[in-house]
């Protein structure tokens, strides 16, 4: 064959045929090879949305234990503190019963007290009116200093007698307290 003739039809020989057929399997084992990736891809994904689902999972569950964990831990708290608050407002109660019979007590103690410093306020203020008039009527010198050491004794006096009534009136109202105080904590002990 001539070489013009070869320049511008195609060649129909067995090279060109072969070069066909060489490309040809070279594309099937290319497109063959790009198949294998995408199984082994796909498998690889497979495997990785199974491990993250089996991750997902796991945490969910863990969740759901560390929840009821908790649910249940501060239920028994909870219902602990009831317990305690039940305990304190019981004290709380107990104490304001004890503050309440004690005031009552100090109440009723407390008038004595009262009618006694009166008592004293209203003798000291006589026994000072009879101690003045008396020096101002004395004559001598030694007529106003027996009346002024006669007020001074008698004030004294009155001073003294008056105290020791207030004091044993103080003392018994402390001891009806006390006693108060203490019949209700037995009482509360026996609970």
């Amino acid at each position: 064959m001539p070489d013009d003739m070869r320049k511008g039809v195609p060649r129909t020989g067995a090279g060109a045929i072969g070069g066909e057929v060489a490309r040809t399997v070279r594309e099937a084992g290319s497109s063959q090879k790009s198949v294998r990736d995408a199984a082994e891809a796909s498998a690889r994904t497979e495997r990785a949305g199974e491990a993250v689902s089996r991750i997902v999972r796991d945490a969910a569950d863990t969740s759901q234990q560390v929840a009821g964990q908790s649910a249940e831990q501060f239920s028994q708290m909870f219902i602990g503190r009831i317990g305690d608050y039940q305990e304190i407002f019981l004290h709380a109660q107990q104490n304001l019963d004890v503050l309440m019979r004690v005031g009552g007590v100090v109440a009723g103690g407390f008038p004595p007290i009262v009618q006694e410093w009166a008592g004293y306020a209203q003798s000291a203020f006589q026994c000072n009116a009879d101690g003045v008039n008396r020096m101002m009527r004395a004559r001598t010198v030694q007529d106003f200093a027996s009346a002024q050491s006669d007020l001074l004794t008698s004030e004294i006096q009155l001073l003294l007698n008056s105290g020791v009534r207030i004091s044993e009136a103080a003392a018994r109202l402390a001891r009806d307290a006390a006693r108060s105080i203490n019949d209700r904590t037995q009482q509360a002990q026996r609970r």
